[in-house]
């Protein structure tokens, strides 16, 4: 649907003019004479953006402005004004309209600052069909995803569920591996029985011994009572270890043994118990170095990954930033003043951030904005985004402070620019030159980026895509 601009102003002349300039914009003009003819017309067809004189002969545009903000508060109100009246355009600004232009006004000034109007209208826009996905079919067992790098984890949850086998989840902290292991038991048969998490880093080598299997009273100091296990817990169930190279090696052989005979032997019982349970397991680390570093058994590994499904980092899935930064957005239920949406320029600066804190740093993050920011919209200003933590190159040993300031800057630009381009030719759909035109630059030298970033044509964009798919997915 075109947008649709009207034009109010008592001398006809003028408007026609200005209905004529604004023809190189991609919307239909309409033109009238009056505040009183531009409500009806306004009934009748709402518009996206008005420009009206502010003198006019019977209501001015002032309340023509006060008419429109309070009956159609979507729509953005230009003001014409002589230099006797920027005063008033000035409290018309306070009053809700959108911009002012100062009489006589050339015509690149008019066609800058209406295109503003309807730029932000379309994100606004944007920003409700994104709020409207997030209430549709995105969720799948609390995972929300719109983007591509998404689709094999989702597959392999599908395709694993209804089956009995071990998974291995590998993915960064904060990336959902714990989301998905949900969504493998809630997919399952077993979805009706119990669901229950361990995390293998948090207790000394007895303790979490005792926790995962069990133990009798007296079996080691402070053993004062019989304990069931979380393996008993979760029997005819699901248990999820998380973080599971971090389980001392002796701890890992009694879990492969578990694993293997489908029982389980208390701390101090005489006896083992069988046990029913479809074992899920997380790590933050790739498995395969894991094993390679002697951290993680090897036997343990391939009992383990009988499937194995790798979560994509955040900064490689930006179609899923403004959807889950509007999803906590809407979360937030507390404080009641906290802000309730998100500007284009905010949603710019999120989805250029490199996120290595992941799904948890972005809720964090969106979540303070909200409580911090000053009115009921998060801007750039509320986003407190840190940058210490990030990796320039995988590759590099060193930190980016210890590098000399001319290398840092150049692994800094060229890091900029690697995303820039990678995002901005992704919203083309490979397009060299609407990439070009979109980014407000000549074709040549947004060519020369690429090639200089090793991305030359646009089947070079389209193989590095399918290079992240493959290092995104494990097929199962």
């Amino acid at each position: 649907m075109s947008a649709r601009i009207l034009v109010v102003d008592d001398n006809r002349d003028l408007a026609h003019g200005v209905a004529l300039a604004l023809g190189k914009l991609p919307a239909r003009v309409a033109v009238t004479s009056s505040a009183e003819e531009a409500l009806d017309l306004l009934d009748q067809d709402p518009a996206d953006v008005v420009l009206s004189d502010i003198c006019m002969s019977g209501r001015d545009g002032l309340s023509l402005l006060d008419c429109v903000r309070e009956r159609w508060s979507q729509t953005r109100v230009i003001l014409f004004t002589g230099y006797g009246t920027v005063g008033s355009a000035v409290d018309a600004m306070k009053r809700g309209a959108f911009d002012y232009l100062t009489k006589p006004f050339d015509n690149d000034e008019l066609l800058v600052v209406t295109s503003r109007a309807l730029h932000e209208i379309q994100d606004e826009r944007e920003i409700a069909r994104l709020r409207a996905e997030l209430r549709g079919t995105h969720d799948f067992h609390a995972i929300y995803s719109r983007d591509r790098h998404m689709l094999p984890v989702m597959d392999a949850i599908r395709r694993v569920a209804p089956t009995d086998a071990t998974v291995l989840i590998w993915g960064e902290s904060g990336t959902g591996k714990e989301l998905v292991a949900r969504a493998v038991h809630a997919e399952s048969p077993r979805a009706n029985r119990p669901f229950v998490a361990f995390n293998a880093a948090a207790l000394p080598e007895t303790l979490a011994e005792a926790e995962l299997f069990g133990c009798r009273k007296g079996a080691y100091t402070g053993a004062d009572r019989d304990r069931k296990g979380l393996f008993l817990e979760a029997n005819r169930g699901t248990l999820l270890i998380d973080e599971v190279a971090a389980m001392p090696l002796g701890l890992q052989g009694k879990l492969l043994r578990a694993l293997q005979e489908r029982e389980v032997l208390p701390l101090g019982a005489g006896s083992p118990i069988p046990v029913d349970v479809r074992v899920t397991a997380t790590t933050n680390e790739d498995p395969r170095r894991l094993v390679r570093e002697g951290r993680l058994r090897r036997d343990l590994y391939y009992r383990l990954s009988v499937v194995r499904i790798a979560v994509p980092p955040l900064r490689e899935r930006i179609e899923d930033i403004p959807l889950l930064a509007h999803l906590f957005l809407d979360r937030l239920a507390s404080p009641p003043q906290a802000a309730r949406r998100l500007s284009s320029g905010a949603l710019r600066l999120l989805i250029s951030h490199d996120w290595p804190g992941n799904v948890r740093e972005l809720q964090n993050v969106v979540e303070r904005a909200a409580v911090m920011a000053r009115g009921d919209e998060v801007g750039p200003a509320d986003l407190d985004l840190e940058e210490e933590d990030l990796d320039w190159r995988a590759e590099a040993a060193e930190s980016l402070e210890s590098l000399p300031y001319e290398v840092a800057k150049r692994y800094a630009i060229e890091r900029f620019q690697r995303r820039y381009v990678e995002h901005l030719t992704h919203e083309a759909g490979g397009n060299i030159s609407a990439a070009a035109r979109k980014a407000n630059m000549t074709r040549a030298a947004l060519y020369r980026i690429l090639k200089r970033l090793g991305l030359e044509a646009d089947s070079d964009i389209g193989a590095e895509s399918e290079r992240d798919v493959g290092r995104t997915g494990q097929p199962l």
